[in-house]
């Protein structure tokens, strides 16, 4: 993971540029941000710029960033309305670490298909996976959900350094698999193609792959999910095992 620098609130600068146009006086910085986040829901955030706000509420790109900044502190609102998101819908923890996970990314990965495009941009964009741009007195949720992501392994006897490997895997299982089933990259989906190409291959030169093709041409998302899910929640008990190993 990239170092992440702090950051600061922007700042408006000025004054917001005379002349309005059609619809300023109902423009703000909440609203422009709700609806960048709507449109994250149907596009990548690399497609949502000034220019393309600006045009959705009929005012100049000045005035956007008038409220908003750049489009980095653009992004960063969006994205931290996303870990809202996240955050408001945490499972009621039960102490018991593996069954709170579970339930945590199962919530969570639903989450993430509800915003395509922030969860194809972060995918591709490291710099702002945890901590956001805000203003005074708003609450930084990025930074909320590392919390409360990372103290489910603490209490769950997790030596630091194990907890922070933990973390870390999960969190790039879940940004895969989300962006799996966003790009519709699941063999299920594929299972014509996949098998035509497969068809009339020489069973002594090809065995490997003429042994699994039809059972992987099954295979759909959720499925694969939760099997990957499973896999990690084992390791994860591994990894607490060794560490009573070395007590």
């Amino acid at each position: 993971m990239k170092q992440i620098e702090q950051v600061e609130a922007p700042r408006k600068r000025g004054r917001p540029p005379k002349a309005p146009a059609q619809g300023e006086e109902a423009l703000s910085r909440e609203g422009i941000i709700a609806r960048a986040v709507e449109l994250s829901q149907q596009e990548n955030l690399t497609e949502i710029s000034i220019m393309r706000l600006a045009r959705e509420f009929s005012v100049t790109p000045g005035l956007i960033h008038y409220y908003i900044g750049s489009r980095d502190d653009l992004i960063s609102g969006v994205v931290n309305q996303y870990y809202k998101d996240r955050v408001s819908h945490f499972v009621k923890l039960t102490g018991e670490w593996k069954k709170d996970l579970r339930a945590i990314a199962r919530q969570t990965h639903g989450i993430m298909l509800k915003y395509p495009g922030v969860a194809t941009y972060v995918n591709a964009h490291n710099r702002y996976r945890l901590f956001q741009r805000v203003q005074p007195g708003e609450k930084d949720y990025g930074l909320e959900f590392f919390n409360f992501i990372s103290d489910v392994f603490r209490k769950g006897g997790f030596p630091p350094k194990k907890a922070a490997l933990a973390y870390h895997l999960l969190a790039q299982y879940q940004l895969a698999s989300a962006n799996i089933e966003i790009g519709h990259q699941s063999p299920g989906e594929h299972k014509e193609y996949i098998r035509e190409r497969m068809r009339g291959l020489a069973p002594e030169q090809y065995a490997g792959a003429l042994f699994i093709v039809k059972d992987f041409t099954e295979l759909e998302a959720g499925e694969t999910f939760e099997a990957g899910l499973e896999l990690l929640l084992v390791s994860f008990e591994h990894l607490l095992k060794d560490k009573k190993k070395s007590q």
